[in-house]
């Protein structure tokens, strides 16, 4: 069993999330729904989604054939799969011309049984387990159907199914799934301390034959100070690079201090003990000295068989670049023939660097050949794009997306090995498509905090990183990045990441930063005179003086969470003030001296260029948020351009006007509205579509005057509310809404939604 944790939102108003261990198989497939299930399993290359996968077939063949020969398999974990009357395995990289689920289980299973026919009947009766393994291996197929194209497979719903989709985290992030689509969200993570170990014994054991624990305990010791020594603790916690790492050291062989040294050293060893095990086997031709890149120099195999290696390369580079995106990891064995001679494809074979799969129908053999995992093939894609110049406009030709780009990642960081100009060139070149990609402007103008794990320019910073960290000794290298993320306590201290960054000071456009020193921040990294920086967020506890150093002039959009200000001499207001162009302004969880706090009132009502503004848990030094604090005035009528607002957890009461005809979406919660002069709507806010209202005190007038007005809009509006103070008044607007022909309730559980409903213009 792996180790996965389920991710999920804090609160259903709170983008923040909480990791909880996932410990067995129940907890893993209890979402508490009772309808269709749609779990999303992510995790990054090599962590063993495929291999779950598989295993959870297998544990489901022993829950239901119990063979009394395996004593692996858990009671627990046979109980949980025994529950699930059919189980179908869909391997999504072999789904290249369909986009239905129902068809892509009648292509790769229920066509080769007799009983294909009651398909429909079992998945709309039975209780069925469907996984769906590689979403980020499949894309639509061109004119499959005449459905909307998606970046997940279409499916039915139907209320006994569980579907569990694997994934690299990037694919979900490009995905922008709604949370209704999604029952649960769990990760595959990185080895723990325990796993890891267990791993390590269990391979060194089988490989090297040791009986005795203690010399088994002292290879463990020896194997851990090689980890240790080269620092490559990051490759040891990931299951697939663990075992091949395994593999070199039982072997004598060098594992290498990087990703592309360590993937050649693999290669060498598969074609050295293939050789000796098939010595009959040749090379279809000799290569000369003046071919062999530097990087197989010292590879005695590799230099052997380097006509073998492009041929390979040359195969990784066409399906991976495949024009129609189809049998780009699973293709014909006929596209292999191509670029493979005979004794080329059974070295590959016995090597097991290409894997072979048959399947028969009532006329003809089908076989299949592929890399023997997708890093693998990306390894010989980059040998090839290395070397070849068209190949590398051809890399920056499919990259338009940022998607494009993620998908490309582990190529680029190969590449950055055997030719860092190369690849220097490459991603300077696909800063224009981050910076123009409709993510990327969506990003920066975003204030919300999110799962930035799964952000996907987050993982470009990651990819970044990455081709650097193959070559770490490389001062002169020089990439043009402009978003930049410092989340965690290594990566503060990351000397790759403090480089990345001083390198783009003129380049900066957006800066994340989550960690609790923001003075160590600032001198690590030189933020000073970012002239072209729009978005700041910043969460953490911080001084008065130290947050007015990043607030530079330039920014457009703003997000400061969990901070005190109650030095009047260092004004809040003043320092926002010096943002000439602010437009989104987040401000959550502050501690505000009175003073400030009106003249930070006062300041936002100021500001009539804002498009979004959320003011969220801002607390009155002197007064908390008791209701005797001030009555406060805000007034945004005036606000032209202001198309989104959330006030929450304000101190006293409040004035508040926020009648521009400009806004889109409205929440207020638990705010207490001043009875004499708060106005919510107006009968010319022709833009307004949602309003939501929650635990507000506001006068029986001021509740009523927004339902009539709200009758009276020419556009549908949807509203929430509830727990509207004064309950009696509530209560009785609350039933009006129920009986009336002007409103659709749509639910009347937690709270009450409903929409405006408009004559037809007909």
């Amino acid at each position: 069993m792996p180790d996965i944790v389920a991710v999920k939102q804090k609160s259903p108003n709170s983008n923040e999330e909480e990791r909880t261990p996932i410990k067995s198989l129940k907890d893993l497939f209890s979402t508490g729904s009772r309808d269709q299930q749609e779990i999303y399993l992510s995790a990054d290359a090599g962590f063993g989604k495929t291999a779950f996968s598989k295993y959870l077939a297998v544990t489901w063949c022993q829950a239901h054939c119990h063979n009394e020969n395996y004593a692996c398999f858990k009671d627990d974990e046979l109980k949980t799969l025994f529950d699930f009357e059919f189980l179908f395995l869909v391997l999504l990289r072999d789904c290249t011309s369909v986009c239905n689920i129902d068809a892509m289980i009648e292509q790769q299973i229920t066509r080769k049984l007799p009983t294909s026919a009651i398909q429909d009947e079992v998945l709309r009766r039975e209780k069925c387990l469907i996984i769906l393994d590689g979403l980020d291996e499949w894309t639509h197929p061109d004119n499959s159907c005449s459905e909307v194209t998606e970046k997940i497979p279409h499916r039915y719903v139907r209320d006994n199914c569980v579907i569990l989709t694997t994934t690299r985290p990037w694919k979900l992030g490009v995905a922008n799934l709604k949370t209704s689509q999604i029952n649960k969200k769990v990760e595959l993570v990185q080895l723990s301390a325990d796993s890891t170990r267990q791993l390590e014994e269990n391979a060194i054991r089988k490989m090297t034959g040791v009986r005795d624990d203690r010399v088994l305990e002292s290879k463990i010791w020896d194997f851990n100070e090689v980890i240790r020594d080269r620092r490559l603790e990051h490759m040891q916690v990931i299951p697939l690079l663990l075992m091949y790492i395994v593999c070199l050291w039982c072997n004598n062989i060098p594992i290498g201090n990087s990703k592309h040294e360590i993937y050649t050293n693999i290669i060498e060893f598969l074609l050295s003990r293939t050789s000796k095990k098939h010595p009959e086997v040749q090379p279809s031709r000799e290569s000369s000295a003046s071919e062999i890149p530097e990087y197989f120099k010292s590879h005695e195999f590799c230099k052997k068989f380097y006509s073998l290696i492009t041929s390979l390369a040359e195969l990784a580079y066409q399906t991976l670049f495949n024009k129609n995106r189809e049998n780009t990891l699973l293709f014909d064995r006929m596209v292999a023939n191509i670029y493979l001679k005979a004794d080329d494809m059974k070295l590959s074979l016995f090597s097991g660097i290409l894997t072979e799969s048959r399947s028969k129908t009532l006329i003809k053999e089908i076989i299949k050949v592929s890399f023997s995992h997708k890093t693998v093939q990306e390894y010989f894609a980059a040998i090839f794009i290395s070397s070849q110049s068209d190949a590398q406009k051809t890399v920056v030709e499919k990259c338009r997306t940022v998607q494009d780009i993620l998908d490309m990642s582990k190529i680029c960081e190969f590449i950055s090995g055997m030719n860092a100009d190369w690849m220097c060139e490459i991603l300077n070149d696909l800063m224009s498509v981050i910076n123009e990609d409709e993510e990327t402007r969506d990003y920066r103008t975003r204030t919300r905090y999110e799962d930035i794990y799964n952000t996907p320019l987050y993982n470009i910073q990651k990819m970044f990183m990455s081709c650097l960290q193959e070559l770490p000794e490389s001062e002169n290298i020089q990439l043009c990045l402009q978003d930049f993320f410092i989340v965690r306590h290594t990566e503060v201290h990351s000397k790759l990441l403090q480089r990345l960054l001083k390198q783009n000071k003129t380049n900066i456009k957006s800066l994340y930063i989550y960690t609790r020193s923001l003075r160590e921040i600032i001198d690590l990294f030189s933020l000073t005179d970012l002239s072209h920086i729009q978005k700041l967020f910043y969460h953490g506890d911080w001084k008065e003086d130290e947050i007015s150093r990043i607030l530079f002039p330039s920014l457009q959009c703003v997000t400061l969470r969990q901070g005190t200000w109650i030095n009047d001499e260092e004004n809040l207001s003043e320092n926002l003030a010096r943002v000439q162009n602010l437009q989104y302004l987040y401000i959550k969880h502050f501690t505000l001296s009175h003073k400030i706090l009106e003249t930070f009132y006062n300041f936002i009502s100021a500001q009539k260029s804002m498009k979004e503004l959320t003011l969220w848990q801002l607390d009155c030094k002197e007064h908390g948020r008791r209701r005797d604090c001030k009555r406060w005035n805000l007034d945004l009528s005036q606000h032209s351009t202001l198309s989104k607002l959330y006030l929450q957890e304000l101190p006293g009461r409040l004035q508040l006007n926020i009648t521009t005809p400009s806004l889109v979406d409205v929440t207020l919660w638990n705010i207490n509205l001043d009875d004499e002069s708060s106005l919510l709507l107006s009968r010319d806010m022709l833009n307004i579509e949602r309003v939501e209202l929650w635990e507000i005190e506001m006068s029986a007038e001021s509740l009523q005057n927004f339902i009539s007005v709200l009758e009276n809009l020419p556009q549908s509006v949807t509203v929430e509310m509830d727990a509207i103070t004064p309950e009696k008044e509530h209560d009785r607007v609350r039933e009006n809404i129920r009986s009336s022909q002007t409103f659709h309730v749509i639910q009347d559980r937690w709270g009450i939604e409903f929409i405006t409903i408009k004559p037809s213009k007909e």
